[in-house]
């Protein structure tokens, strides 16, 4: 009986190993669209003109990372501005998925600058790492900015889901940050995985996340616990404005109550009745608009 008992736990172990294993690989390298599959999307469903896009005035940026990722963005000017915004899109798209909003932040007098996430677009890179290493690109992209641009500028920050984590990471390090803008973004990377394996491997759950995550650390040098945005948030007199749908079904909305509740000085929350997971735009794009200039009038200096 012993012997039987034994065996059962060794196959369970090994079970475990094996799906931990497998979703560490997975959790990684997720299924991403190209770069073409992501600007002909937008082009469908109308949040990309094609006239448009070629006519605007614009350039393609290339640096290379401190690790050696070499990272791709597009930059649309605006003349004699001395502010600038950087929008990071979510996981597995491109950065044409803020193409949305650089008409917003153009008319506002922002230099717009769209970042094709490491791994993701034209960027290169070994892996996704869910604002580990994306939070030290967006900084090397701010150097870019202000070595393009002067160092006189006013630089923000505005995120989607995997964005938005980056983005929140990068305002609690970087002192140039003046706001940061965070849709749909998670509290915390092991509670997020807690919450989407649990409905299907319940029991294996307690188990299954530290293990993934030290295989993940072990060949990527970062782990789950490293990520979460939520922790010393506040800390930072950073302004941030989350937005986040309250039928998010990939993050709960509870997440975003959690920065919130976590933030001091100014922030606001933004909560969208119905709207899904970055579904807020699409949802209502005119008051998702006004809630952002209304955000950014508050937060700019008044010179």
């Amino acid at each position: 009986m012993w012997i039987g008992i034994l065996l059962i736990i060794l196959g369970l172990g090994l079970s475990i190993f094996a799906v931990s294993l497998i979703v560490s690989y997975l959790f990684v390298l997720p299924n991403r669209s190209s770069y073409e599959e992501t600007f002909f999307s937008g082009v469908k469903n109308g949040e990309i003109i094609d006239d448009v896009f070629d006519s605007s005035q614009k350039e393609e940026l290339f640096l290379t990372s401190e690790d050696g990722c070499r990272l791709h963005a597009m930059l649309f000017p605006v003349p004699e501005s001395r502010k600038a915004v950087m929008i990071a899109h979510g996981i597995k798209w491109s950065l044409f998925g803020g193409y949305k909003y650089v008409e917003l932040f153009q008319s506002l007098g922002y230099h717009v600058l769209l970042c094709d996430s490491r791994c993701h677009g034209l960027s290169g890179g070994s892996h996704v790492s869910y604002g580990f290493y994306e939070k030290n690109d967006l900084a090397m992209w701010a150097d870019e900015l202000e070595n393009k641009l002067g160092k006189d500028l006013w630089i923000g920050v505005h995120g989607e889901s995997l964005g938005a984590a980056a983005a929140i990471e990068l305002m609690k390090q970087d002192r140039r940050i003046q706001f940061c803008i965070a849709d749909s973004c998670f509290s915390d990377l092991t509670e997020l995985c807690r919450f989407q394996l649990k409905a299907a491997v319940k029991l294996a759950v307690p188990f299954l996340i530290p293990l993934t995550s030290s295989l993940i650390k072990r060949r990527h040098g970062w782990g789950l616990a490293d990520i979460s945005p939520v922790s010393d948030l506040e800390q930072t007199d950073t302004p941030l404005f989350i937005i986040h749908g309250t039928d998010d079904q990939l993050v709960p909305s509870q997440m975003a109550k959690n920065l919130y509740e976590r933030k001091k000085g100014i922030k606001r929350l933004y909560l969208i009745e119905g709207a899904g997971h970055v579904g807020g735009f699409r949802q209502n794009p005119e008051e998702y608009f006004k809630k952002i200039k209304d955000f950014l009038l508050k937060v700019e200096p008044a010179n």
